[in-house]
């Protein structure tokens, strides 16, 4: 998990640089982009977009944010200094960042969400149909991958929620430096409520709590 992790992080930061394209002068008023359908419609200050495919668009708000939706009914939007939302590979993904450093990122496969609004936070939802990423936390972290209908939430400071290697599976980390993990299987539900707690449940129609 940790080092999936790790990749997903490094993943997102490079289509991070893929999606910057250009640099307007510091000290604009405003920073904002606006992208649909294939074309920039709106650029201001340092923020960037991209939005490519039939029905997508992409916003990005604020210094140095950025929003990139490539692929048919694909949105992004990116709200916050150095936020960034990407929904691509794949159509009618959803990807929204509306915190400072906050990553969104929606990908391989359709109809995947994820979302991101606490400072710092990491939620990504990929590798997968119908998956649902959620960090809200302060520096929390979600992650719902590799199998269709897994649900990660993410909600306490520093929490991470992963929900991923299967089906239908549920993890939700609400305390503070919590750890919940479901997946190798279809069906576990982890739910880590108390503070630092960990729980973890695998292999198929399990659940653990704490």
């Amino acid at each position: 998990m940790t080092r999936r992790l790790v990749g997903v992080a490094t993943v997102a930061l490079l289509v991070a640089a893929s999606f910057v394209v250009g640099v307007a002068p510091a000290g604009a008023a405003t920073d904002l982009c606006v992208a649909a359908n294939g074309a920039v419609r709106v650029q201001k200050g340092i923020a960037n977009c991209e939005a490519s495919g039939r029905g997508s668009t992409a916003i990005a708000k604020g210094p140095f944010s950025a929003a990139g939706a490539i692929g048919d009914h694909n949105k992004a939007r990116a709200s916050g200094e150095n936020s960034a939302a990407f929904a691509y590979n794949g159509n009618n993904n959803t990807a929204i960042a509306t915190a400072d450093f906050s990553v969104a990122v929606a990908s391989d496969g359709d109809g995947n969400t994820a979302i991101a609004s606490g400072n710092g936070s990491s939620a990504n939802a990929l590798i997968g149909d119908n998956n649902t990423a959620i960090a809200s936390g302060y520096g929390s972290v979600a992650l719902a991958d590799f199998g269709n209908n897994n649900t990660a939430i993410a909600s306490g400071d520093g929490s991470f929620a992963g929900a991923a290697d299967g089906d239908n599976n549920t993890a939700t980390a609400s305390g503070v430096d919590s750890i919940a993990a479901a997946f190798t299987g279809d069906n576990n539900t982890a739910t880590a409520g108390s503070t630092g707690c960990v729980a973890i449940a695998s292999g198929g129609n399990n659940s653990f709590s704490c």
